[in-house]
Parts: C-alpha cells; sequence; structure tokens
C-alpha cells in the first residue's frame, strides 16, 4: 500500500476519532482529511505535484503538520524552515531545495478554517463513497500518485563547509519506522519535536498512519513542571530528546508510570536516567542519523546494564563497523559505524562530493558513513563511542562545529577561532580582541538559536605537540564560575539564563551596580558595560578567568 493509500485508508477507518490534540485545538480524522484535501487541492490548482517541494514557514506548529500533509497529498514533497530563522538562512535554504512555493498559513491558502467537526464529517462521508482507494484527483480531475522513490520531506543538517546540507528522504523511508509496532503502544502519541528535526516524522507519519491520536505539547509547556503530569497523564508513547528525557528523570521521575512507552536518543545517553525511567514504564534507547531516516538501532533498558548500548538495527538491513582503512573491525574494537537499511536517504541535494564521501559501496550495496565510533560488544549490540569528526548533537539537533567558526569569520575576524561542545554550552574561543555585541548580532543573524555559542576571548588557542587543537586543555581551563553566578542569580531573584543579556533578565543600572560592588569585594572586576552588553554566560567566563 502506497502512502496515498495509506492516508486514505486511515482517515476513512477513524473518521470520527480524535486525530490531533492540543490545549486550544481538537481534530478529528474527518476535518484531517477534509482540510488537508483542501490545501493539496490549491496546490494542484498552481500546478505543484510530484518531486516539487514546498516550504512550509508558519509559527503555528498546527497549521505546519496541516500544510505538509496538504502537500504530501498534493505529490509534492515539503521541507519546514522556522519562521524564526535568519532571513539569510531561509533564503540559503530555500534555494537549495529549488522550492517552487512557500506556504506560511492556511489564510495563504484559501482554506476555511476552522471547520466545524459536523460539516467536515459530512465532507469526508461523500469523498469516502466515491474516491479511489489508490489515487486521490486533483483539480483537474487527474490522478494524484505517489511512488515510493517520490520525494518526501527534505531535513537540513549542519554542513562542515558552512552550509547546511539538504537531506532528501524518499517515501520508502518511512516504512520502517511506521511499520515497526514495537515503537507504538496505546492510543494517544505525544508530538514535542520541532517540525525541522526529524523525530517529527516518528511522531507525524507513524502516530497517524498507525490510527493514533497525536497530542502537541508546545515546548512552553514540556518546561512547565507545573503542567507536564498532566500532560503526561494524557500520553501513552513519547519521543524525548535526551537532554529532555533526563530533565524529566530528575524532576517528575513517577510520572514516567503514566505513559506505556518512552523513545529517547539524540545524544550519549545516561545510565542513571536510563534505569530510573525503566522502573517506571518501557524505554527504548534509539540512535540514527537523518540520513538513515530517524532511528536506524533500538535497544530496550532491561534497568541492570553496567553499560546501555544503542542496540541493533530492527530493519532488514545491514551495518559494518570499520577502521581507518575500511577493513571490518574485529569484535569489540572500536571503527566506524555504516548503515544500509531501507531508511537510507536519496542523498544531499545540490552536494554530490558530499554524496562521495558519505556513501561507502560495498558488494553493490550502499552504506551511510555516520562518523560515529562504535564498537561491537559480546552480545552482539552495538556501542556508541564518540564522534569521528567535530559534528556534535545540542539539544538533539546535529551541527558542525566548523559552520559555527566560519560564521565567525565572515564578521571579519582575523585570527584564530573556534567552536567547542562541552556536553553542556557551545563556545566559541576567539583570540581577536572585539566588540562582542556586534558579533553575537551577526551570529544571530546567520544561525538559529541552538547553534550560538558563549564567546570566550582568549589569548591563544592550546594545541597539543601534533599541531592540533588541545581539547583537552580548553576543557580543562573551563571552571563553572559558581560563585560569579550565583551573586547574579541572588541579585536578579532568579535563575540567570546563560545566553541572555543582564538587560533581557530585566536588570537595571542599580542591581548592576550591586552586583559589581558584591563581585568587586570579592577579586572580580567587572564594569557596566560588561553587564549590559555581554551575556551571562560570557560575563561568568571573563570573571572566572581573571
Amino acid at each position: 500500500m502506497d502512502l496515498l493509500a495509506r492516508l486514505s485508508n486511515v482517515f476513512h477507518t477513524h473518521t470520527d476519532q480524535a486525530a490531533i490534540v492540543s490545549t486550544e485545538v481538537s481534530l478529528t480524522y474527518a476535518q484531517l482529511d477534509s482540510i488537508t484535501q483542501q490545501v493539496a487541492a490549491g496546490l494542484n490548482r498552481q500546478g505543484i505535484g510530484t518531486e516539487n517541494v514546498v516550504t512550509i514557514e508558519t509559527s503555528s506548529k498546527l497549521e505546519a503538520i496541516l500544510l505538509l500533509l496538504g502537500v504530501v497529498r498534493a505529490g509534492g514533497a515539503y521541507c519546514v524552515i522556522p519562521e524564526d530563522y535568519p532571513d539569510h538562512r531561509k533564503q540559503l535554504m530555500r534555494a537549495k531545495v529549488g522550492a517552487v512555493a512557500t506556504l506560511r498559513g492556511l489564510k495563504e491558502t484559501g482554506v476555511a478554517w476552522p471547520l466545524h467537526q459536523e460539516v467536515a464529517a459530512a465532507i469526508a462521508e461523500a469523498e469516502a463513497a466515491e474516491a479511489s482507494p489508490k489515487a486521490q484527483p486533483d483539480a483537474t480531475g487527474l490522478p494524484v500518485e505517489r511512488r515510493e522513490d517520490s520525494l518526501l520531506y527534505i531535513i537540513f543538517t549542519s554542513g562542515s563547509t558552512g552550509e547546511p546540507k539538504a537531506v532528501a528522504i524518499e517515501d520508502r523511508a518511512i516504512w520502517k519506522i511506521v511499520d515497526h509496532k514495537p515503537f507504538y503502544a496505546g492510543q494517544v502519541i505525544g508530538q514535542l519535536a520541532p517540525l525541522e528535526f526529524d523525530a517529527s516524522i516518528y511522531e507525524i507519519f507513524g502516530g497517524l498512519l498507525n490510527g493514533m491520536t497525536l497530542r502537541m505539547i508546545s515546548k512552553d509547556e514540556s518546561l512547565d513542571f507545573d503542567e507536564m503530569p498532566s500532560l503526561f497523564e494524557q500520553l501513552d508513547s513519547v519521543f524525548l530528546t535526551t537532554r529532555l528525557f533526563n530533565l524529566f528523570v530528575d524532576e517528575m521521575p513517577e510520572q514516567f508510570g503514566k505513559v506505556k512507552l518512552v523513545l529517547t536518543g539524540g545524544e550519549r545517553c545516561s545510565i542513571q536516567h536510563l534505569h530510573t525511567a525503566a522502573r517506571y514504564c518501557q524505554v527504548w534507547n534509539v540512535y540514527g542519523p537523518t540520513e538513515t531516516t530517524v532511528y536506524a538501532t533500538k535497544y530496550e533498558v532491561k534497568g541492570d546494564e553496567t553499560e546501555v548500548p544503542i542496540g541493533r538495527l530492527f530493519d532488514q538491513g545491514r551495518y559494518l563497523i570499520v577502521d581507518e582503512q575500511g577493513n571490518a573491525a574485529p569484535r569489540g574494537e572500536q571503527g566506524e559505524l555504516c548503515i544500509s537499511d531501507s531508511g537510507l536517504m536519496r542523498g544531499y541535494i545540490g552536494d554530490e562530493a558530499a554524496n562521495v564521501r558519505v556513501f561507502l559501496i560495498q558488494e553493490g550495496r550502499r552504506y551511510y558513513r555516520t562518523g560515529d565510533l562504535v564498537l561491537e560488544n559480546e552480545q552482539g549490540d552495538i556501542v556508541y563511542i564518540e564522534r569521528k569528526d567535530r559534528q556534535v548533537k545540542i539539544s538533539g539537533y546535529r551541527i558542525e562545529l566548523g559552520e559555527v567558526e566560519r560564521c565567525a569569520r565572515a564578521f571579519g575576524l582575523t585570527k584564530d577561532c573556534l567552536a567547542h561542545y562541552d556536553g553542556k554550552r557551545l563556545y566559541l574561543f576567539v583570540t581577536d580582541q572585539i566588540d562582542l555585541e556586534e558579533l553575537r548580532l551577526h551570529l544571530r543573524s546567520r544561525l538559529p538559536e541552538f547553534m550560538i555559542p558563549t564567546v570566550k576571548v582568549v589569548d591563544q588557542i592550546p594545541m597539543n605537540s601534533n599541531g592540533k587543537t588541545d581539547t583537552k586543555a580548553i576543557q580543562a581551563a573551563q571552571t563553572s564560575g559558581g560563585e560569579v553566578l550565583a551573586t547574579i542569580n541572588r541579585v536578579l531573584n532568579g535563575e540567570a539564563v546563560l545566553d541572555k543579556t543582564f538587560l533581557d533578565l530585566g536588570g537595571d543600572s542599580i542591581k548592576a551596580m550591586e552586583i559589581i560592588w558584591q563581585l568587586g569585594g570579592k577579586g572580580y572586576q567587572l564594569d557596566l558595560d560588561m553587564l549590559f552588553s555581554r551575556t551571562i554566560g560570557e560575563i561568568v567566563e571573563y570573571a572566572d578567568n581573571r
């Protein structure tokens, strides 16, 4: 059954069931069917169909989901670009994917929104009696078709060349996620992932194509610990990024007993947090690059492990662990993980050189070089070690540290700089004496929020005897700045946010002078200009290294 037929079947099987629910809105499958059909028809009238890419740029996640489903039903491919990205980056992304249209909301498509449930159900019932289960007609009466190799969506990952890379995924790639029953429990699945993050594919397509109710949870709700306990009671299955998972385990571990199934991944896991959650519900530790479609491996946490691996491939695929020469690494020895399964991407759009670099061909089969160092343990499970290159994951987003550096150099730096992630914070070390506020504004105009670093001016960037960056020396040079941060927190009467300025957090000249006086008596020399122009993280770093 192809994707359009599967969508049509689920819409008509679960007509009156809730399809998407948020704090403000509840849509049945009948309403979802009607709205997305209208979007599809509008796109078809504009001549948009197979292999055409439509970017979706709206501040409403609900509207974005309706729009992307409409694009799919029109036969096209979608690419979600966050509305709050800098204009420069958005233009670059639209050009990279060759977008033929941009949708910024339902109003511009002419869709009546919201629809009353009774009207939508009547429309769906009438269409169900006439529609073919294999193809849906567009406005001209011609059938819209999707094939297994049709382009479905494009997701960007950070690029080491300074430009984001466009990952093209076809229809066939999502079935390994959609049809893997152990990933779905109960009737309600949480929708927390940003739509430009590939975990949303598991939530939206996996949830809806399995007839589940998609419970949308906003970022603000996910960080509200007065609200989240009650939301957990509404969920059966949910994916949480490693950082969010750890936070929930720390703040409300017993609430995991309210859900049936939790999937977590995106960064190196914490065995203590995984074991705690596994006492309350079923927990899968999952792993997968965007290039292999959401998840490639899984491991069910038992609660008594001394280490938690990323497990094994669950799709009918293969993997290799190879050394620097490309030879198979013996069991127990680390090497680079290469994956070949049905979720393998079509390739990077407009970057054939990158495609050549990342694909390994063995015996006529394509493998994706993940860049992750792993080993296979005695039980046959894959254990994650570290990144082979300088690619890191921050809050579930995969970025190239080189992109941050190239963006900083474009500001006009004349000396060396280095981006570094210590597992908690992203830093940019610069050796120029520069106006940090101007540099920060430049970075914010080019990079998304999760890639904005804490900037630290240093005399030099340490190197080891081989002439390479000494990351251990950098790590050792970083300190917590506990006393400085505690003073700022006390004066602000709250918890300071490291990537915000003193003024952003409600500071004024009187509070600033209080901080200067208190810290001055302890040997920390700060001034008003510094407090007003630098982020809290930069102030802590400056004071702690003087």
